[in-house]
């Protein structure tokens, strides 16, 4: 991506702090102004755009906050089906093991009521984890 995209992007996301902090070598899971990581923030504010760049250029998405709370998780938070397709797409691709039944359940429970198209994609997606986790080795115990 460009400066010059970037700089939209940042500038149209709401990123509360200076852009040098989102630029393509910025360490995105680095604790900043009162605690602030970006890509928590991104995560939690379900932007998608800014989540995809931060990924794309050495993002943990395996971080977790100083309350415990992972990316997937403030992801789901933000309702955002865009940005928990994008880490549950590198969650994947990590041969991270697939979430537990509660986060398995949050979820379902945010997408079902959405778009069909969501709705089944979400089903399908977690099905396709588990199956790559069983094959890999990496399921959790049943």
């Amino acid at each position: 991506m460009n400066d010059w995209k970037l700089l939209q992007m940042i500038k149209a996301c709401g990123w509360p702090l200076t852009p040098e902090l989102l630029a393509n070598d910025a360490d995105f899971n680095a604790r900043l102004e009162g605690g602030l990581i970006p890509l928590h923030w991104a995560c939690a504010q379900g932007k998608a755009g800014l989540v995809k760049h931060m990924i794309q250029h050495g993002a943990d998405v395996q971080d977790t906050a100083d309350d415990g709370q992972t990316p997937l998780v403030l992801a789901i938070g933000s309702k955002s089906f865009q940005v928990v397709m994008l880490l549950i797409d590198r969650l994947k691709a990590l041969s991270e093991p697939p979430p537990d039944l509660e986060l398995r359940k949050r979820l379902t429970d945010t997408f079902i009521e959405g778009h069909t198209d969501a709705k089944n994609r979400m089903l399908q997606t977690l099905k396709d984890w588990e199956r790559i986790a069983k094959k890999a080795g990496t399921a959790p115990a049943p």
